[in-house]
């Protein structure tokens, strides 16, 4: 067990050095404000001069579940309410972690005062959310004695109505009791996956690595309807799960060729599909065109941004484009009111206003341990502040009106994830595949 470590997140004090110095009456020094040549820029500009004005901070809420990747099947999150200060409750080992032959890449999901986890190795496990304590364990197995070497067992959960949909690296999707642990059912989709499930709709959508896309029923397994669009042959580890519109009954995804498409959620019809590749990429030969994260739906709108620097809003009902910038970002983009934040492949922290794409401020994310391995995480927001989560077991936390940096938190331990939140706790996923509580 770690020692007990409490945080301050609302008491930000910060604190700023001048430095005076004199010089001789004779010597002319040149008027203006000095610029230091090593501060770092963001690599986009904003288009408004005051940002304040367009950004407004919806109240804070207490939510009780994380039931899918990205928080729900429109992976819209929410302005997350947390105390003025938290201390760690627990840490519990959840299996096995990442590797160099085997890829930690399941998020954890919180319902009814448990969490779930699938680690590298395709162990299934539930914990109980105030202590930490093992409730279950399943080893998802594969009835083909060959898959020993699969770089990736787990590749993600859902869970709806009690009972987690789980991925497989090996090609399985299982059913799991979220009470008990047991196998309700599992399904060979004869092709390995990579990217968690999400379901709605009484469905499962699942998307392989060759491109495939299914819908299976969600009580019983049974394949509804399949889709296929050309392979990528080189592309990113994992993915990010489809988002489903239920006003329109409309099912979003994108896939690792840097296309985006469009279905009608229960008979699996093509509706509209787009392509997010920035003109200056489409010829690029030595650009992963991969779409790594997952769209995410307002209403009528779908919100996608792809690795080949397009970011885009979609009218969802006729496939059209209401805006479009130059960025790219293999990270979920964070819709919190009329805003979207985004962790660019630029390692700029970006507001863009969600109605017309206007970028209202641009803060470039400069990591305080120097290391070229640094992944930066999708943003979330806690108590009215904006959290960016480092690999280095920093978090960095800005002010969401004006991207300005209040303070930076070591939690102490090398991170695979951002943090997820419910019922007033704040759990993180280490490398070594160890769950960590704060309260």
């Amino acid at each position: 067990m770690l020692n007990l470590k409490t945080i301050n997140l609302t008491g930000w004090i910060l604190a700023a050095g001048f430095l005076v110095s004199a010089c001789s009456g004779d010597k002319v020094l040149p008027e203006g404000k000095r610029i230091s040549v090593l501060d770092p820029i963001a690599a986009v500009k904003p288009d408004v001069a005051n940002s304040s004005a367009h950004i407004s901070i919806p109240a804070s809420v207490t939510n009780r579940n994380w039931l899918q990747e990205g928080y729900n099947a429109q992976h819209i999150q929410s302005n997350f309410a947390v105390g003025s200060s938290f201390q760690k409750q627990w840490d519990s080992s959840f299996g096995k972690g990442g590797s160099k032959r085997e890829f930690l890449i399941s998020k954890p999901l919180i319902a009814d005062g448990r969490i779930y986890t699938l680690d590298a190795a395709g162990l299934l496990s539930a914990f109980n959310l105030q202590n930490g304590e093992v409730l279950w364990d399943i080893k998802l197995r594969s009835d083909n004695d060959n898959v020993d070497d699969t770089a990736l067992k787990g590749a993600g959960i859902a869970l709806d109505n009690g009972t987690i949909y789980a991925t497989t690296g090996y090609g399985v999707v299982y059913a799991v009791s979220a009470k008990k642990g047991e196998i309700l059912w599992q399904k060979s989709l004869q092709t390995p996956l990579r990217i968690a499930p999400m379901v709605a709709n009484g469905n499962v959508y699942i998307q392989s690595v060759d491109n495939k896309f299914y819908a299976l029923k969600a009580a019983s397994g049974e394949e509804q309807w399949k889709y296929d669009i050309s392979l990528e042959n080189t592309t990113l580890v994992g993915g990010a799960p489809a988002a489903y519109a239920p006003q329109l009954d409309m099912v979003v995804t994108g896939f690792s060729n840097g296309e985006i498409q469009a279905f009608n959620a229960t008979l699996g019809s093509p509706l509209w599909s787009d392509v997010l590749i920035s003109n200056r990429q489409a010829y690029s030969s030595t650009f992963l065109d991969t779409i790594k994260s997952a769209p995410v739906i307002d209403g009528q709108t779908v919100y996608a941004i792809g690795n080949s620097n397009i970011v885009t809003a979609i009218d969802l009902r006729t496939g059209m484009r209401k805006w479009e910038r130059e960025i790219g970002s293999i990270s979920t983009p964070l819709l919190v009111g009329s805003t979207l934040y985004i962790v660019t492949n630029a390692n700029d922290l970006v507001a863009v206003n969600k109605e017309n794409g206007d970028i209202l401020w641009a803060t470039p994310i400069r990591p305080e341990k120097k290391s070229a391995d640094t992944i930066i995480f999708s943003p979330l927001m806690l108590g009215g502040r904006l959290v960016v989560t480092l690999s280095d077991g920093t978090l960095q936390l800005y002010m969401p009106q004006t991207g300005k940096l209040l303070s930076t938190i070591d939690v102490g331990e090398e991170l695979n994830a951002a943090p997820i939140v419910a019922d007033g706790y704040i759990v993180f996923v280490t490398t070594d595949a160890d769950l960590i509580a704060y309260k």
